[in-house]
């Protein structure tokens, strides 16, 4: 009898055992799992911060100042020539161009009977 309730008592500490090392080890995983999310998300975080200061830096520049002032203007410099050259009505901008002088009533009458 007292073999038997030893013997109980050892299976049920084993159980015990084997179930708090299991919830330990899933907790482990788990936040392993969490601290490499983390640390990628981190190197993103380095990389866009990165990309932000090389970026910061070139628009700090004397050559980002002169092209956004040639783009945004249209100045050119000394002895350059701006040639501009006037845009093509295509024919897709005519038939937008016919639609918007189209009385609302010849509109209609295309969609249904495909004037």
């Amino acid at each position: 009898m007292k073999r038997n309730l030893l013997l109980f008592l050892a299976v049920l500490v084993g159980i015990i055992f084997i179930v708090n090392s299991t919830k330990r080890i899933l907790t482990f995983r788990d936040t392993s799992k969490s601290v490499e999310d983390a640390q990628k998300q981190l190197d993103r975080l380095r990389e866009e911060n990165k990309a932000l200061k090389d970026e910061l830096e070139y628009k700090k520049t004397d050559e980002f100042a002169e092209e956004e002032i040639r783009n945004k203007l249209g100045l050119a410099r000394e002895g350059e020539t701006i040639v501009v050259l006037p845009k093509e009505d295509s024919d897709d901008q005519q038939e937008i161009n016919n639609r918007v002088s189209q009385k609302n009533w010849q509109k209609w009458w295309e969609l249904f009977f495909g004037g």
